[in-house]
């Protein structure tokens, strides 16, 4: 089975799983939202029903007692015309008129319409009442106008309570409803979390099994591929050739890859060491006769003659150095180079190296402290020469990239059973995404703020090499256009060389 029919299937097997339970929760879901959706219909309904009856009563009965109030009977009144009752008696109407309705939609519920019919039924005889007490008030009998009015008085005192019965079957039905909900939810939370529990630990089963048969090996093959491209072109990397899928070709063409690595930088080795060394021997011809045509040996030589000679010269110093960098890297790479170790006087190593730099800080107007610290071993083991290189290379770079009334520090301290030294300038700094690459060979930064400078790309890949012969580390911190920091460990005495 290949590896596409195998995800996929595992792919369709965990989707399984995990809708079994979501479907179970959908369907609780829609139950919960039948529960709520009863409640947002009967019960918000009712209990905006019974809010506007018990407005509406409480105006009924304010309305009907100022009516009263104003009506001029026998000479006793607010009023002085039964016409400036009018506005009263149409607001008790109206009231009423909702009373009516809120009691008709109270009713049409099924289960409110038992708790209703009391207030329904009190409501009737209210009217009646009410009535009846405008009649006899009409009649000019004020003994019978006030034995009315304390009767519909009475009857009104009585619509609260019955108002509170309709509330609590209100409160009672949707107590009833929520609690039938929370029963669901909580049924559809614990049968969900039962079901998800055996779906995740199938999918756990599931993913395991696929972890051992396919992320296993894509590991094991990416960590031999991190190693290659380390330039380790020997990686221990286990993954069975035989295998008939997609992985066991990778192992294959894996191997096959690295083997033609291994020989092409066999190669490559090769060829620069017997290049830079069949160099060496022309190139020390051509600065002798140049030499000599320049001291006019073989005849006289005019200024612009001479002016060449001097560039030609010049070019054949750069392309000296450059084959010995070659050579330093081969030798470092292949574990042929050989240090001179020594002791070394660590505050006097700094000084040497310095000094050559702070002529040209105050040419340049740079700021060029250099701060070691008290607790400084006084000397460590290493190459003096090699160090000074390393050193002095990360300081010509400094230089090179800072601008006039910039700065560059050096500190030195104890740091972890040896010594750190940190560069630090003010300069153009590097771009973050090429600051991973600073030390690899031949490599060079250009950015907007410094065209790429003259030189071999060489310098940072044999101040690597040399620092880890040391067994030490090198590492960069920047930020474009604020500066650079350099820093760099080395132990008080370095490992046993390895063999070549």
């Amino acid at each position: 089975m290949s590896l596409r029919q195998r995800i996929v299937l595992t792919l369709v097997g965990i989707a399984v799983l995990l809708a079994i339970p979501a479907a179970y929760g959908l369907m609780a879901l829609s139950d919960v939202h039948g529960i709520t959706r009863r409640l947002d219909e009967q019960g918000v309904g009712a209990t905006d029903a019974l809010g506007d009856l018990r407005n509406s009563v409480e105006t009924a009965s304010d309305a009907q007692r100022r009516y009263v109030a104003l009506y001029p009977v026998g000479g006793v009144g607010v009023a002085a015309n039964p016409a400036d009752t009018i506005g009263p008696r149409l607001q008790a109407d109206s009231a009423s008129d909702g009373v009516r309705r809120a009691l008709g939609q109270l009713k049409r519920e099924r289960d409110y319409a038992a708790a209703s019919a009391p207030a329904e039924q009190l409501w009737a005889e209210i009217v009646a009442s009410i009535v009846r007490e405008r009649t006899t008030l009409a009649s000019g009998n004020r003994d019978a106008a006030d034995s009315v009015r304390r009767t519909v008085e009475e009857q009104f005192g009585q619509m609260e309570p019955r108002l509170d019965r309709i509330e609590q079957a209100i409160n009672a039905q949707t107590g009833r409803e929520v609690q039938r909900a929370e029963t669901v939810a909580r049924s559809a939370v614990t049968t969900t979390l039962v079901a998800l529990a055996l779906a995740l630990a199938a999918t756990l089963v599931i993913g395991g099994l696929l972890t051992r048969t396919l992320l296993r090996p894509i590991g094991e093959l990416r960590r031999g591929m991190a190693t290659v491209a380390q330039g380790d072109f020997e990686p221990d990397v286990h993954i069975p050739h035989e295998r008939p899928d997609e992985l066991g070709d990778l192992a294959r063409s894996f191997d096959t890859m690295t083997e033609q690595l291994r020989e092409l930088d066999r190669l490559k080795a090769e060829f620069v060491s017997v290049a830079s060394h069949e160099i060496k021997t022309p190139l020390s011809v051509i600065r002798g006769y140049v030499t000599l045509l320049a001291d006019g040996i073989y005849g006289d030589v005019n200024d612009q003659q001479k002016k060449t000679l001097e560039a030609v010269s010049a070019q054949t110093d750069r392309l000296a150095r450059l084959v010995h960098r070659l050579l330093d890297v081969s030798r470092f790479e292949a574990g042929g180079a050989r240090l001179e170790l020594r002791d070394i006087d660590l505050r006097a190593f700094f000084d040497d190296l310095t000094s050559d730099f702070r002529v040209l800080a105050v040419q340049n107007g740079i700021d060029f402290p250099v701060q070691l610290a008290d607790d400084l071993p006084p000397t460590i083991v290493g190459d003096e020469d090699r160090l000074s290189e390393v050193l002095g290379n990360l300081l010509s770079n400094a230089f090179k990239f800072t601008e006039r009334g910039g700065s560059i520090r050096v500190d030195a301290s104890r740091y972890d059973g040896g010594v750190q030294v940190e560069v630090e300038d003010s300069g153009v700094g590097i771009p973050e995404d090429k600051l991973p690459r600073i030390f690899e060979k031949f490599y060079q930064v250009e950015n907007d703020a410094q065209p790429r400078s003259v030189g071999s790309g060489l310098g940072l890949a044999i101040a690597r090499e040399i620092v880890e012969a040391h067994g030490g580390t090198i590492g960069a911190e920047s930020q474009e256009g604020r500066g650079t920091r350099f820093r760099v460990f080395l132990p008080e005495r370095p490992p046993a060389p390895r063999p070549s």
